[in-house]
């Protein structure tokens, strides 16, 4: 019974002990990866350029919606009822317009959402390549994201945004040469 039990003792020990070797954790503050990167933030212009089109087109419907309205109140006892009847029409034609100008470039699935997303989507993977494969190379087990919340400490020597941002800056300016 004795070596049994020392025989379940070396294999418990083989099973859990043994794994715990030390493991190498860091982290990352992504937002500011984002924030500090040249390319990114070039994305981010030209998505605002977009972005401030499609308000300014919005708003120019909107203007003529708000117009025809006055038109429609200030002529409303000078107009005969089909008249009235057509510019109310044409007044609700331009709202759906409107509507559907907003959902179909500013919805959850327009056009700036399916652009913002082709054009951060790689570089996006770019930055979790590049993590990956500092992770790799240093023998990381574990690399966190600072800027999800979820870390609550860390000490800053286990920090490699600088890192990710040199090696990402890296090939900005040999690309740019």
């Amino acid at each position: 019974m004795r070596s049994y039990m020392s025989i379940l003792a070396v294999i418990l020990v083989a099973v859990f002990v043994l794994p715990l070797k030390a493991q190498k954790f860091a982290y990352v503050e992504s937002q500011r990866i984002l924030n500090e990167y040249q390319e990114y933030q070039d994305v981010q212009k030209q998505l605002e350029q977009l972005r401030n089109k499609y308000d300014a087109e919005y708003q120019q419907m909107v203007k003529e919606y708000n117009a025809l309205l006055e038109e429609i109140d200030s002529q409303s006892l000078l107009l005969s009822p089909e008249k009235k009847q057509q510019k109310m029409q044409a007044a609700q034609d331009k709202a759906m317009q409107i509507e559907q100008y907003k959902y179909e470039k500013l919805g959850p699935e327009g056009e700036f959402y399916k652009k913002s997303m082709e054009l951060t989507r790689p570089i996006i993977d770019k930055i979790n390549k590049l993590i990956a494969k500092i992770g790799e190379e240093e023998g990381y087990d574990f690399i966190f994201d600072a800027s999800s919340g979820a870390l609550v400490h860390a000490l800053p020597k286990y920090d490699l945004t600088d890192r990710v941002l040199e090696e990402l800056n890296k090939g900005v300016s040999t690309s740019k040469k």
